[in-house]
This record gives structure tokens, sequence and C-alpha cells, in this order.
């Protein structure tokens, strides 16, 4: 393992990567550039297999040059980190280079180790594609002094991905798995006299449990009261006998995210609750039924709302989103987005009721868009 950042190791290459190192290529050649350099969290993670540990989400050490970075050449993908990071990334699948992060012998100088890595890995001067969103304008001004013409590739990178791949539906599948579990620990442990919290953790260890290790998740629980906003963090409120649940988690594990949310009530639910949980389970198989391929997606929006319309002002929030690298991806259902679903598209659903002073109620689950009819990625049981 090479620290001074003049060489690197080599790691072994994932066949699955190639597809989605070629179909990126693809879409930067027909824009004119020939290399880049990844360094979104989501998109070094997505090609590469390589995550930053969960400690350091997104960038906490202050001896690293900015965030991992692949590079992405017409040949060759290489994997750029610090070498602290070394044993992270000794499972990814791409080439890696590591530069000298931290020791005592010298003193610290991220930004000169990380561009001196940088310069043995077959940059080319010229047009170079970045995510401008997450490159450090220091490392920028580097680039540009070696002769390098930045352009930004934000969108297209997240436009090559919008069609899953097999590969990808099955990263999203794992990842949905743990949601699954959060979910199904959740509903076990409900009960009266526990606080959001200690159920949230619950659920959590369940998670981890699940995947052998700790797992970078968004974990949003509330009950009571606070449903009738959509929910939040889970703090020290207090479950109570009646309350609705609702959880919300989106896993984020081997490059991959899911995004799910269910309700249960603490006890047996009442005539009005029980109601209401119906609706909204009509209107998410509505939702999930209506996203075929060739369907737009501000009319599915539309006839998802127009479904709850008897319970008042619908829900503030889109009614779904398509998932996969990020976790939340174009085309989003919402009132403006015109644009078209297609097959292989990985979508998240989630339409909710909303009662001031009483309460609230939201479903999601994932699916694969087919054209025999989609396929579910999360088979948690959703029900009160």
């Amino acid at each position: 393992m090479n620290s001074s950042g003049e060489g690197g190791i080599t790691g072994i290459l994932n066949q699955e990567l190639i597809p989605l190192h070629d179909r990126l290529r693809a879409v930067l050649e027909g824009h004119g550039i020939h290399q880049a350099l990844l360094c979104h969290p989501e998109s070094v993670a997505h090609l590469s297999g390589y995550s930053h540990p969960i400690e350091d989400w997104p960038v906490a050490d202050p001896f690293i040059g900015g965030p991992a970075i692949l590079a992405l050449l017409p040949s060759t993908a290489t994997l750029v980190l610090a070498d602290i990071y070394g044993k992270h990334a000794l499972n990814a699948g791409v080439e890696q280079t590591l530069y000298r992060s931290y020791d005592i012998h010298r003193p610290p100088d991220p930004a000169g180790e990380l561009a001196q890595a940088l310069d043995g890995i077959g940059l080319e001067p010229g047009r170079v594609g970045v995510e401008s969103g997450f490159l450090p304008s220091r490392f920028a001004d580097t680039l540009k002094a070696r002769g390098l013409e930045l352009v930004p590739i934000d969108e297209l990178v997240i436009a090559a991905r919008r069609r899953k791949l097999p590969v990808e539906i099955e990263a999203i599948r794992r990842a949905s798995e743990l949601a699954d579990v959060v979910q199904s620990a959740v509903r076990e442990h409900a009960a009266a006299g526990q606080s959001e919290a200690e159920l949230a953790g619950l659920a959590q260890s369940a998670m981890y449990r699940r995947a052998g290790r700790r797992v970078p998740a968004v974990l949003h629980l509330t009950a009571g009261l606070g449903t009738q906003t959509g929910g939040a963090e889970p703090s020290g409120n207090i479950l109570c006998k009646g309350d609705i649940v609702l959880t919300d988690t989106s896993p984020w594990i081997d490059g991959a995210w899911s995004d799910t949310c269910t309700v249960v009530v603490v006890g047996e639910p009442s005539a009005e609750q029980q109601k209401m949980f119906d609706a909204v389970r009509r209107a998410l198989d509505l939702a999930i039924g209506l996203c075929r391929p060739g369907a737009i997606a501000c009319e599915v929006d539309r006839a998802v709302r127009e479904s709850l319309s008897d319970w008042g002002p619908t829900y503030a929030h889109h009614t779904g989103h398509a998932i996969g690298a990020a976790w939340s991806e174009e085309p989003r259902i919402v009132p403006y987005e015109q644009l078209q679903i297609e097959e292989d598209m990985v979508f998240a659903v989630e339409p909710a009721i909303y009662r001031p002073g009483w309460g609230g109620m939201r479903l999601e689950d994932v699916f694969v868009v087919r054209a025999s009819g989609n396929e579910l990625l999360t088979h948690f049981e959703h029900g009160i």
C-alpha cells in the first residue's frame, strides 16, 4: 500500500461495474468529454463500490485534500483517496491510488498530496468533466493550473443512470431489504411508554444486524400529533396508546438508496384511523399502477392527489421520485414534471393524508417499472 502519493494499490476490477462505466463514458463522449473526475460521494460509491466510513460522512477529516475522486478515463477507472481510508477501500472494485494524509514525519499537505497523486493517473490536458457541486475550489484551481478545462457534468451523470441496469436494480433491492427490516422492527417493538428515540434505536440495531455493519440511513420516526406534518427525527416524545407511529427510512448501502414509509398504531386502531389508512393504501396502489412506461409524471401526480380529494387539501410534498445512486432523482412525480416514465426506472411513491390537530399517515414503496407490470422491491406489510 503506497502512502506517498507516488503510485498506488491495484484492486480487482469488479466486472459488474464495467457496464456502469461504459454507459457514463458514452454519455460524456456524446458531449465531447473523454475524461472525468467524479467526486460526489454517491457517484463514487455507485461507480466504484467505495464509500466513506459512516463517522466521516460527508467529510470530517482535516488531513485529506477533499472527497474521494474517481477518475474515469477512456480505458481506466481509478479511485484516488487519502491513505487513512485505504483499509475502507480494500473491497472497492476499481484500481486505487492512495496519497499521504498525515504522519509524524512531515507537515500535512492535503491539497498538494492529492494533486501529486492525480499527476500519475493519466489525465491529459484539455477538457475534463467534473461534478462541480462537490469539487473543492482550491482543488479546482490546481487542476486549471495544470492546463485542464473543467466542464460541469453533474446533470449528465444523473441523466446517464436514469434507466437502471440489472446491477443497479439488485443494489437497490439490497437497500430495500434493509428498509424492510427497519419497518418490521418498528412494528414489532412499538409500545406505549417507549420514546421515539428508543424505538428508532431498536430498528436501527436490527438493520445493522442484518447488514453485518453500520449503515448510513435516514431514519425519521414520529408518534402522535407529530405525524400531522409528515414526521421528523425521533425525539424523547413518549408513545401513548392509540398513537400513530410514522416511520420514514432511507438506507444507503453498496452505492444505492431505498426509501420507504409506513405507519402503525400503538394498540388497536380506531375506526377513523383504519378509514384513513385504507384510503392512503388505495392511493399507494394506484400510484404504483399508474407509473407505467409512457406515463407523464405530472399526470400520475394529479390522479393520485385526486383519489384523496375527499380528505381535504392534499399533501404538500411530491407523490414520488426516482431513486438509485441518489436518494431523489428525476423524474419526480410532482405537478410541474413533464418527463415521461420509462421502463427500468426505479421509483418510490408516497401518497399521504395529514390532518391538523389529529395526525397523519404516509405509505411508501419502491418498485421497478416493467412493461409487464411493476416489480416491488420493498416487501414489508403495510398495515396498522
